[in-house]
């Protein structure tokens, strides 16, 4: 089933500028650090992506009207936790601190190791013992840990875009990534000069709601069961493979 938008003028926000949702509203928060088709931002507000489309979505299913915070990855457990934002996409329980209301699974993709064209095929994460890889700050890669420990060489950047453009530019050999994202590089940038490399955690991310959101939780798990159920969710991830 389709939707439109076209009643349910969007709203657009900094952590800072935001108070508690009016009536009315559905605040999404939107991590800065993403990159597409997660989430596109244009002069510091989300424009685009899988988690702006999902939002307006599970707006309209509620009959509110969506309203988008943009948050560093420090800010997300203190704007979820005090229930500033009302929810978050595209997340799971081991990526954030704190304690949320969880919707089921809903968002396949998976993480991955990608590499430039010219470095050496990796067998297994252990072939990443003591080589630089592209890092988003405080992002957890504990699959990654228990592999290799200390020998784990993190170059944290600001962003998986930011990683991106270090290893297009010849500065990293590798870098942790989303599949969804290399796969949307892949379709929208000719010659990239990055292959898929290692996919070493398959999962499906869910949506955390806040605990002091004003959004009564059983609503929004209806709203998630309907979106799922009637092929939306689907439509939104086919939209950008």
């Amino acid at each position: 089933m389709h939707f439109s938008l076209r009643y349910l003028p969007l709203a657009f926000c900094t952590l800072g500028a935001c108070a508690l949702a009016a009536p009315g509203e559905l605040v999404m928060l939107a991590p800065l650090d993403q990159a597409m088709p997660i989430v596109r931002f244009q002069n510091g507000a989300i424009s685009g992506g899988i988690v702006k489309d999902v939002g307006d979505l599970l707006a309209l299913r509620l009959g509110r009207r969506p309203v988008y915070i943009t948050a560093d990855s420090p800010e997300v457990t203190p704007a979820l936790s005090s229930g500033r934002a009302d929810a978050m996409c595209y997340v799971m329980p081991f990526w954030i601190d704190g304690d949320y209301n969880w919707s089921v699974p809903l968002l396949p993709d998976a993480e991955m190791v990608a590499a430039r064209s010219d470095m050496p095929h990796l067998r297994s994460l252990k072939d990443l013992k003591d080589k630089p890889v592209g890092t988003v700050i405080h992002y957890r890669y504990p699959r990654v840990e228990q592999v290799l420990g200390k020998r784990f060489r993190r170059v944290d950047a600001g962003s998986m875009e930011k990683n991106i453009q270090q290893m297009v530019a010849g500065k990293l050999p590798y870098t942790m990534m989303s599949e969804a994202t290399l796969n949307y590089l892949h379709r929208t940038r000719t010659a990239l000069n990055v292959r898929a490399d290692l996919v070493f955690s398959a999962y499906k991310a869910h949506c955390a709601f806040s605990q002091k959101s004003t959004v009564p939780f059983e609503d929004a798990t209806k709203a998630i069961d309907a979106l799922i159920k009637d092929g939306s969710i689907d439509q939104i991830m086919a939209r950008y493979r």
